[in-house]
């Protein structure tokens, strides 16, 4: 009987340690080698370098975002996150579009770190909730994502953030190299017009990853007089939504991901403690077999 409680105890200790040193390390937001990446088709219409003009038809184009663990010294208090923005003609491979930004960020909960920045995110956490988010990332400034609705995409049950509204990225056209003819000066930024800037994230809430994202500015970019608002000149035009088996492979690599997530941080110690409690009870379950053998049978 010692020995089962002892076995039993060494059980449920070993339960103990799991969750409060092995289960963090492997349940990270951002694990070692973390990545996303998606690849999609939508429109990029930027205007003539010479006419100032955008093209009556738009021009379809490939989207390749990426983004990865690009420092982990300071791992498990902070990680930088390199975003990889890329969008290719899709008929020469040219780059028409493309900024790239770092961030360091809590590897615990995917937020950032910098002070100026306290409650944004880079990447949901896990265990999204059915409210609002600020998300900043790119391009993107600490923009309130509200919860919209639930739904559910190649079996995987999603919640759906959405914004509408304001949207200013100057830094992102400040010298790229996909729009040469664009010149920005002091007093100036790049804006979505009318304030028509939409961006849609759905979100598997459990491990806080995207399945799909959806991101546009159908009312045109313009460069505007900081001060007055006036636009003084038409940037572009552009969207895109992940789709087809861009999707496909992101929900079955979340899958795994869940599956992976709940092993460590739930089954593996309810395991655990389910056979702690096994082993220490047995002893007392043995015993009552045996009285109950021992007890005289009535005649």
């Amino acid at each position: 009987m010692l020995a089962c409680v002892v076995v039993g105890v060494a059980l449920f200790a070993t339960a103990a340690i799991w969750e409060t040193s092995y289960a963090p390390r492997w349940t990270q937001r951002l694990p070692p080698d973390w990545r996303w990446e998606s690849e999609f088709v939508g429109i990029q219409t930027n205007a003539d370098p010479t006419t100032g003009q955008l093209p009556a038809k738009d021009v379809t184009a490939l989207y390749d975002r990426l983004i990865r663990i690009s420092s982990e010294a300071d791992r498990p208090t902070s990680v930088q996150l390199e975003d990889l923005y890329v969008i290719h003609d899709p008929v020469t491979g040219e780059r028409i579009w493309e900024y790239v930004s770092r961030a360091d960020v809590d590897p615990r909960t995917g937020a950032h770190l910098a002070p100026e920045y306290a409650g944004d995110y880079f990447v949901f956490p896990r265990h999204v909730e059915p409210r609002t988010y600020r998300l900043r990332f790119s391009y993107i400034k600490g923009v309130p994502v509200v919860f919209e609705r639930e739904d559910e995409i190649e079996g995987l049950g999603t919640y759906v953030f959405s914004y509408r509204g304001p949207a200013e990225y100057t830094d992102a056209y400040v010298g790229n190299l996909g729009m040469p003819g664009l010149s920005i000066r002091p007093g100036q930024e790049v804006r979505c017009a009318d304030d028509q800037y939409v961006l849609r994230v759905w979100v598997e809430p459990l491990t806080g990853e995207t399945v799909k994202i959806q991101e546009s500015c159908y009312s045109n970019d313009y460069l505007v007089e900081v001060a007055t608002g006036k636009r003084l000149a038409v940037v572009d035009r552009w969207g895109g939504e992940s789709a087809g088996d861009d999707v496909i492979r992101r929900a079955g690599l979340i899958r795994r991901s869940r599956l992976r997530y709940l092993l460590v941080s739930r089954w593996v110690p309810d395991a655990l403690d389910a056979a702690g409690a096994f082993v220490v009870l047995l002893p007392l379950v043995r015993i009552r077999q045996l009285r109950r053998r021992a007890e005289p049978v009535p005649a």
